[in-house]
């Protein structure tokens, strides 16, 4: 399945890369997140857990930045599982950021997932669902969370 979002933020490129690169923000951010294990500056280690129709996935996902090119391009790729589900996940993403003319920064995601097992068989149309409810709820959250640390900096 591949997935292409993006979404307009009223940050400069420096700043939403620095935000990106906080794991433990981000996964404050992302919906279903239940931990996160910082392994090294590239790797790390977390729990997913997802509903997707009448199944709730419990995934734990390695995932490894391959590429960085900051504050613009980063490249990761991860593999995962569900024992209990019998079902596995591979993905690969690729996080754009740029600037606009606007003044806002434009932040793109382009990712590729194979979901395989139980999970696979739901079909493209449920977990495409998921998904933009997913992106919907990771949008929110990362908009809040800059705009938390956006006042809390003018406050200094």
């Amino acid at each position: 399945m591949d997935i292409e979002k993006s979404m307009e933020l009223a940050v400069t490129p420096e700043q939403l890369w620095s935000l990106l690169l906080d794991p433990h923000t981000m996964a404050g951010c992302v919906p279903g997140m239940q931990s996160i294990e910082v392994l090294s500056d590239t790797e790390y280690l977390v729990s997913l857990k997802v509903k997707i129709a009448f199944v709730t996935a419990s995934f734990k996902i390695r995932t490894h930045v391959l590429e960085q090119q900051a504050p613009r391009y980063l490249k990761s790729a991860g593999v995962g599982e569900d024992a209990a589900l019998a079902s596995s996940l591979k993905h690969q993403s690729e996080v754009f950021i740029t600037p606009l003319d606007s003044g806002l920064t434009q932040l793109r995601i382009l990712t590729h997932v194979d979901v395989l097992g139980r999970v696979g068989t739901f079909g493209l149309s449920a977990m495409k669902t998921k998904t933009d409810r997913m992106w919907d709820e990771f949008a929110a959250s990362l908009k809040a969370k800059l705009e938390q640390e956006l006042l809390g900096a003018q406050k200094i």
